[in-house]
């Protein structure tokens, strides 16, 4: 009678443990902004538009996400300020988002040199 009890426990706990279930995560980062700051006008032409694309390239494609540029402390002539651009979409529109915000940047740099050379004059 010891020995029936005693494989039937056996039997028991190996089916209950043999029962265990393997669970693997994947990790995954998934950047949702980035902002760079650049000191000076000049600075701008320098800033790796291609590197924006690579930061997001393993994000979810439906993440929502957020890329600025900003110019702290501007000095020309008679102006001195800050600016910045900001553009936020889906990881799946990074292509367009960098374009919009490298159109933006560089509109800015136009008109902020714009009005200095009026204030010139």
């Amino acid at each position: 009678m010891k020995k029936l009890l005693f494989i039937s426990l056996l039997l028991l706990s190996r089916i209950v443990f043999s029962q265990e279930k393997k669970v693997t995560l994947e990790s995954k980062s998934n950047f949702e902004s980035i902002e760079i700051s650049v000191g000076s006008l000049e600075e701008i032409d320098i800033i790796k538009w291609e590197d924006f694309k690579d930061i997001f390239k393993d994000n979810n494609p439906e993440s929502i996400i957020f890329l600025k540029v900003a110019v702290k402390n501007v000095k020309n002539e008679n102006l001195i300020g800050n600016f910045s651009i900001g553009v936020n979409g889906k990881s799946e529109q990074i292509d367009s988002l960098v374009d919009q915000l490298k159109k933006g940047v560089l509109k800015m740099k136009q008109l902020f040199k714009n009005i200095n050379e009026k204030n010139k004059k």
